[in-house]
């Protein structure tokens, strides 16, 4: 809620093309790479960032299916436009429900 706007986070796993970092020294006072069992327990990352680390934790340690969302795009009502629905993967057996 910084500045009277709601925040949404997307997180993505990724792969560095690159360890070399290049910052913003006028945004950042510093930017590191960090271990990500670190990140999940140092009491220095906001607490976003270090919910964000546990569960990506938890993805790598138990399988990433018990924590990711899907996307889905539906027509709307008017030509042209989409809603996006991000939600679980729905089970096999209720997929198909008409």
């Amino acid at each position: 809620m910084s500045f009277g706007k709601s925040d949404m986070y997307i997180i993505c796993r990724l792969e560095p093309s690159s360890f070399t970092i290049s910052f913003c020294q006028q945004e950042c006072l510093r930017c590191e790479w960090m271990d990500l069992d670190e990140l999940a327990r140092t009491k220095h990352a906001t607490p976003i960032t270090s919910n964000v680390a546990k569960l990506l934790l938890y993805g790598y340690r138990e399988g990433f299916e018990k924590i990711d969302i899907t996307m889905r795009e539906f027509p709307a009502v008017y030509t042209g436009l989409f809603y996006k629905l991000y939600h679980r993967e729905l089970p096999e057996s209720y997929r198909n429900i008409t």
